[in-house]
């Protein structure tokens, strides 16, 4: 009997899930409940069955569960718990819902700021509020841990019910809820809570334990209960690939990777955080998921090595129209790559080497495609093979086995990539040329024509066609009798047959007599030249 109501009373008999009578409901048609916490541990009996059926999501859904989770879920002041509840038939007669999803919360932060910079000059730092402290240790910056914020401790799905979307319509509601998109019902009022006992008053051999009376309701809608003013929302949890495409899917930025993976389950733990006001959008959470991403890229030769391309692809990759590219400068370029580098990756993508001669270059292309500094695009087997040879430092025939592809596939591939880099930094230098080169003062100014080609070409043939007509009506009006060929016939036969006694000639008889021309005799020209060439005569 006390065993039975010890397993009872500490929820140890709720190993085993129920199927659910309600079906799949659409998720977007179900709704989020505030569960008061005095309620659910009054110890009444529909309590009771609530809190079965909670705790036997919790154990359904993690590795590790203790009867601890069950005192800090009642006694934290700082826990809230929420549930997912299907939608509710106002004509039935249940007495409780069934539950779809919990959501777990705590409330961290608002930590004054000397405090925390005592503790971080110091090396220490205090139990409690494990964002607040490991991101102000993380970044050294003290005033995170002003702001206020809530940590999602858990999240159970039924299993019946996992990846349908129900997780993520509670993520969804939570955080509409805390950035105040739900209205209260009364802003002035907060939700009852049950009256508090004076220690003094207990008497530890006469008093029984009995459910409570006049207790408030069990589930709050969210319109209910005003929520408390937040600046972002957070989770802490064991890295893996699904996980974090879950977070990553609902909104939420890894800030935080331990280096050291967890000693029970060899995972690393990872923070991620989401902005929960629009005021605070683009400010310093940019910042810092911003420092992770270069941070992690140049730890993923090191103790992130053992990451799979899709894990560490699935952190540092993002979506082409998520990409903030900031283009590398002509400077950086010469800085980073001397010309014989930019030769030795030129004569690769044109398969003239091989491809150890670039081995040292491949660390430099892969950090600055992954930290955005080159707009090229590449498909997912280009991005993890870059990955894995660049940052990870990895073989060719170790990569080849984790993506299942062909050693002489990875080679190319890879080629390909190189080939795009390769054109993408000359494109830069070419530009920086470009830019040192004089333009004119004032460029011309060019117009479109009135008229096409077309128009133009039979304009020009209609004026060249109008020429050749009054050239030939000047032709119709000239005298044309002394361009005529004077000979008859039987003269033209002779001169051809060569009777015109003179050998490699042809000679007509002209009908027309030369006009006379006056010709100067020899003794005239005798003496002239005479005269031409007799010295003149100096008078003195």
């Amino acid at each position: 009997m006390v065993e039975d109501w010890l397993h009872r009373l500490l929820c140890l008999n709720v190993s085993n899930t129920k199927v659910l009578p309600c079906g799949f409901p659409y998720p977007p048609e179900c709704e989020l409940y505030y569960v008061n916490r005095d309620t659910l541990m009054c110890y009444h009996k529909v309590s009771e069955v609530f809190l079965q059926q909670l705790m036997s999501l919790y154990v359904s859904s993690h590795y590790k569960n203790t009867p601890n989770d069950l005192q800090l879920l009642s006694d934290a002041p700082a826990h809230h718990l929420f549930a997912l509840l299907p939608p509710q038939d106002p004509s039935s007669d249940k007495v409780l819902p069934e539950i779809l999803a919990v959501v777990q919360v705590c409330l961290e932060g608002e930590i004054s700021k000397e405090s925390v910079t005592a503790s971080l000059t110091r090396g220490q730092r205090s139990s409690g509020d494990l964002i607040p402290w490991t991101i102000s240790q993380q970044f050294q910056e003290a005033g995170f841990a002003t702001l206020s914020g809530a940590r999602v401790v858990r999240i159970a799905t039924h299993p019946d019910y996992q990846k349908q979307g129900y997780g993520t319509r509670a993520l969804q509601l939570l955080t509409e809820y805390y950035s105040g998109n739900i209205p209260c019902v009364d802003e002035t009022s907060a939700p009852t809570t049950a009256p508090l006992v004076d220690d003094s008053t207990i008497d530890e051999q006469t008093d029984v334990l009995v459910p409570r009376s006049n207790m408030p309701h069990l589930l709050w809608k969210l319109s209910e209960r005003r929520p408390e003013k937040l600046d972002y929302l957070g989770v802490s949890y064991g890295m893996t690939s699904d996980l974090y495409r879950f977070w990553k899917k609902n909104g939420y930025s890894p800030v935080y990777l331990r280096q050291t993976p967890n000693d029970l389950t060899g995972e690393h733990t990872c923070i991620m955080l989401k902005l929960v006001h629009s005021e605070f959008s683009g400010s310093w959470l940019e910042k810092f998921n911003e420092d992770f991403k270069r941070r992690f890229v140049n730890l993923l030769g090191f103790q992130f090595s053992s990451f799979t391309p899709a894990t560490a692809l699935n952190i540092v990759a993002e979506r082409k129209d998520q990409r903030k590219v900031k283009a590398l400068s002509a400077a950086e370029v010469t800085f980073m790559f001397s010309p014989y580098d930019i030769q030795r990756l030129e004569k690769y993508s044109e398969n003239m080497v091989d491809y150890h001669l670039i081995v040292d270059l491949v660390p430099k292309v892969a950090q600055i495609y992954f930290l955005n500094r080159l707009e090229i695009s590449m498909t997912a087997a280009q991005l993890a093979i870059l990955l894995g040879l660049g940052l990870q430092f990895k073989t060719v025939e170790k990569i080849s086995s984790e993506i299942d592809l062909p050693v002489g596939q990875v080679l190319g591939l890879f080629n390909r990539v190189v080939r795009k880099v390769v054109k993408q930094l000359m494109a830069i230098k070419v530009a920086a040329i470009e830019k040192t080169i004089p333009m004119p003062a004032r460029m011309p100014v060019f117009e479109p024509t009135e008229e096409t080609v077309d128009e133009t070409l039979a304009a020009a043939a209609q004026e060249v066609t109008e020429q050749q007509r009054a050239a030939l009506e000047e032709l119709k009006t000239m005298d044309l009798s002394k361009y005529a060929i004077t000979g008859t016939d039987a003269e033209w036969d002779d001169a051809l047959a060569g009777k015109s006694g003179k050998p490699g000639g042809v000679s007509i008889k002209s009908a027309k007599k030369r006009k006379a021309q006056n010709i100067p005799d020899e003794d005239e020209f005798k003496t002239k030249k005479k005269r031409k060439d007799k010295p003149h005569r100096h008078h003195k």
